[in-house]
């Protein structure tokens, strides 16, 4: 819990795409800018993003800083930007929640609360525990008519697994919901770490069905496969495309390994939280299905994109019933970016068309040297050239291509651990050998520490280091 979630409008409101620009392809990144500073708690962390988009107005909730976990509240729009953040929902003295509350998830419908016999249009899911360390979570639930007073249902609603081994571990919450039929017909995926572990094909990730937000099925097992070799893991947000039957997810890969690469606070190991989202999607059918079916990849955002140190507790922007089908192909996705440190933690957002399978590879040259990447290139850098493009998912025959830090330099490695320098995450695919409608491509150094990269076999007259790999033409 504490810290610990954990995973635009429609072309995003005006407000927001001020603070958007190209980057990856058709993702639109943040620019390393957050999309506001939580004027109710400056200094405090802000993550977990639950978005709806409903009409004209965007409205957002996320955990923050009060007391302790706090769920904060602010809506969007193009005619009146945002606006005030203010706490919506709190833990209750003397309740299963009192010490925290976090990891909202929104989602409209038509539901009873059986605790006081009233109607309400929104249901409110969230991470609740009552003791300090955040340990034997539980996912609660409260009603409201407005989005912003919130009922709080007396008990959880959804329980661990296995209520002793939840006693010393995080337990049951972080919930995403999608509402099936526009009343009360939801499916809940939560994270569980206490169900049975080292079941190939499935990880810590669960979801049950309920016909009034209240009374659960048994649970079914989310698969973690994915065609490119990742893991589907907790802290994750799903959203359903109606129109082709598939869901989509939003997962955080694995973060900066502080003995393998050079971290920020290598006092930390790993990193806080990770620096890497992957999107992935999955026909609604297979995931309810039991058996371990693959996810296929959509897309990446990662500090190469977003400029940020960390990204991660991310949520998409969905519509009021959890779905994404009106803003596609589009794509927006909320998280939290910042540095190592929690005070630093701001709302972002970036989107993505994954209509778009390629990027083209830029040069530019600035104060620290040059820097070469199909995403975020910081102010003060300008563009030299264009060395082809890269695809942005795995292709046959392609190999991933690393964007890497050391100190001011920038550079692109083949090496997944950036040779022990800081990962930014894979910046594209190239081809591993030469491919019709590709050109090679070297890393090359000028002065002994200014990498760049070049079509020029001799590197432009600097010290060569290696072909990279065939970017497309």
């Amino acid at each position: 819990m504490t810290v610990k979630r954990t995973l635009l409008l429609s072309s995003l409101v005006a407000a927001a795409a001020l603070s958007l620009s190209a980057a990856q392809a058709d993702w639109r990144g943040p620019e390393a800018q957050p999309l506001f500073v939580n004027e109710a708690n400056p200094g405090g962390y802000n993550y977990a993003p639950s978005v709806i988009t409903e009409g004209r107005t965007t409205d957002i909730w996320w955990c923050g800083q009060g007391k302790t976990d706090v769920i904060f509240h602010r809506t969007s729009s193009a005619q009146g930007g945002f606006s005030p953040a203010q706490v919506v929902f709190q833990p209750t003295p003397g309740s299963w929640n009192r010490q925290y509350v976090c990891d909202p998830s929104v989602i409209k419908g038509t539901f009873r609360n059986p605790a006081d016999g009233r109607s309400y249009v929104y249901a409110l899911y969230y991470s609740g525990a009552d003791n300090l360390p955040g340990h034997n979570n539980h996912t609660g639930l409260a009603f409201s008519n407005d989005k912003v007073t919130w009922i709080d249902y007396p008990e959880p609603v959804i329980a661990p697994l296995n209520p002793t081994v939840a006693q010393g571990n995080y337990g049951a919450g972080q919930p995403a919901t999608i509402n099936l039929d526009g009343r009360a017909s939801l499916l809940v995926f939560t994270t569980d770490l206490t169900g049975p572990q080292g079941v190939a094909g499935f990880g810590d990730l669960y979801v049950r069905r309920t016909a009034d937000a209240v009374h659960f099925e048994p649970p079914v097992r989310v698969p973690n496969r994915t065609s490119d070799g990742a893991t589907i893991n907790p802290n994750s947000d799903f959203a359903y495309d109606p129109s082709s039957g598939d869901v989509y997810v939003i997962t955080g890969l694995p973060g900066r390994n502080c003995q393998q690469v050079t971290c920020k606070d290598p006092a930390r190991n790993p990193d806080r939280e990770t620096f890497q989202l992957g999107l992935y999607r999955m026909p609604l059918k297979a995931l309810l299905g039991g058996t371990p079916a693959q996810w296929t990849p959509v897309g990446y955002l990662n500090s190469d994109v977003t400029g940020f140190y960390l990204n991660h507790s991310p949520g998409f922007q969905r519509d009021p019933f959890g779905n994404l089908t009106p803003f596609l192909p589009t794509i927006t996705v909320y998280f939290s970016g910042g540095e190592p440190y929690p005070g630093t933690w701001r709302i972002a957002a970036a989107s993505e068309r994954p209509a778009s399978d390629r990027a083209p590879l830029k040069r530019a040259l600035g104060p620290g040297g040059h820097w070469v990447t199909t995403g975020y290139i910081a102010p003060g850098y300008t563009m030299e050239t264009a060395l082809g493009t890269l695809f942005l998912v795995p292709k046959p025959g392609t190999a991933k291509l690393m964007s890497c830090t050391a100190g001011a330099d920038h550079f692109l490695s083949r090496d997944p651990l950036c040779e022990g320098r800081t990962p930014l995450g894979q910046t594209g695919y190239l081809y591993e050998a030469p491919h019709p409608g590709s050109h090679p491509i070297f890393r090359c150094l000028a002065g002994g520490r200014d990498h760049f990269v070049s079509t020029d076999a001799k590197c432009e007259g600097q010290a060569t280091e290696g072909l990279l790999g065939y970017a497309l033409d």
